[in-house]
């Protein structure tokens, strides 16, 4: 049986009159890759945004690892292992994809400090920062600055960032949104290769149908702050009332 990583109860977000998270119950296993689905409005970003810490509930409870981090700040998230990207590419453009890493493997180590030094003696964070663009196929790029990277090797560097933070859950804002058919195939491996490696969990939101089929183990569905399905891709395929509310023809064999 999978270990549950993060817990919601009857956790509740209301913009005025709108309800965008209605008494939401969810749990996430590790080695489960999830994606979180839903028309415009659903919720799903507000119900991201409230477990990576960037909005508080009005209402309800957040767990991780077993800890109450309802009110928890976003770096004290982060510490403990609960990361996110977001839907605009964050990186720093005029760094080297190698300095990308390098940076936030610095402060995870608590060498911040030797930002403003020469770093020639970081021999572990230098092999470290190396190790993560290897995982994330960037490697070969390491001295190019992020600017000049490709709109998806930029997606990869940004997960490269979050990697250094060691997470234990990801959360991925829309990863494939702006790519050609080639970089899209090549981030769906890379997620899927990440994964397998058993060190990090991934929670993805995605509009786009085909990347979500065939990338998630896991499907939640969201509809107006309500969760009308959450299972395989199978019994998402096959739900009558996902069909009614989303998918439609999309799922149509």
């Amino acid at each position: 049986m999978n270990r549950v990583l993060l817990e919601t109860r009857a956790l509740r977000k209301a913009f005025g009159r709108v309800q965008v998270a209605n008494a939401l119950d969810l749990t996430f296993e590790a080695g489960v890759i999830t994606s979180i689905i839903g028309p415009n409005g659903a919720g799903k970003s507000t119900l991201i945004n409230m477990l990576s810490g960037l909005i508080q509930p009005d209402s309800g409870e957040i767990f991780f690892m077993g800890q109450q981090i309802t009110r928890l700040p976003i770096h004290r998230r982060v510490k403990m292992g609960l990361c996110r990207s977001f839907q605009v590419v964050n990186v720093f453009p005029e760094l080297t994809a190698f300095d990308n890493i390098q940076i936030p493997v610095l402060a995870v180590l608590g060498r911040a400090g030797r930002l403003l030094i020469p770093l020639r003696g970081e021999t572990i964070a230098r092999e470290e920062a190396n190790a993560i663009l290897s995982r994330v196929g960037l490697l070969h790029a390491s001295e190019s600055r992020a600017t000049a990277l490709s709109h998806g090797d930029q997606r990869l560097l940004e997960i490269g960032i979050a990697l250094a933070a060691r997470p234990k859950l990801l959360f991925l804002d829309e990863p494939t949104a702006g790519m050609n058919p080639v970089e899209r195939t090549k981030i769906l491996d890379s997620i899927k290769r990440l994964s397998a490696e058993g060190k990090t969990t991934f929670v993805i939101v995605e509009h786009d149908m085909d990347v979500v089929f065939s990338l998630s183990d896991r499907i939640v569905v969201l509809h107006h702050g309500d969760i009308i399905a959450d299972g395989t891709k199978e019994q998402i395929r096959e739900s009558s009332k996902v069909r009614e509310v989303y998918l439609g023809d999309e799922v149509d064999e």
